[in-house]
């Protein structure tokens, strides 16, 4: 028996544009020029961002692939130090105003490690969790 976690991290394309500009020489690896991008705009179709450098009409558009898009982002949340687990399964889902890393991680149901104790009185705190009902 498996326990499945999923987290997803999401980002705008303002968002993206900054971590393309603190991340240059990353960018630079997968082809983009060593400038602050002028904007970045998601293209689902291609399953691609397009990464735009300079004003019209001299504007220059590379486009950057999920692979790549992935590996920058991901060197920079460990920079950031924004969580990730190693062992997880990862994946980037493309759209047209953010990308989203989706992070999948199964693990093994294992034992507790200590016993259960009896219930004794219930906290207020917990009885006022509601699991989406609505509060009183």
């Amino acid at each position: 028996m498996a326990i499945a976690e999923r987290r997803e991290i999401e980002f705008d394309m303002q968002a993206l544009r900054t971590v393309l500009e603190w991340s240059p020489r990353a960018a630079q690896a997968f082809g983009l020029p060593p400038l602050t991008p002028a904007a970045v705009r998601g293209n689902p179709a291609e399953n691609a961002v397009e990464v735009a450098y300079g004003e019209s009409p001299s504007e220059r558009v590379f486009m950057l692939r999920v692979e790549a898009l992935g590996a920058i982002l991901i060197s920079y949340c460990y920079r950031a130090k924004i969580p990730m687990p190693r062992l997880a399964d990862k994946r980037l889902r493309v759209e047209r105003d953010q990308v989203t890393v989706v992070l999948t991680r199964q693990t093994e149901l294992a034992a507790p490690v200590s016993p259960e104790t009896t219930i004794g009185r219930v906290p207020e705190a917990i009885r006022a969790f509601s699991w989406g009902a609505p509060a009183h």
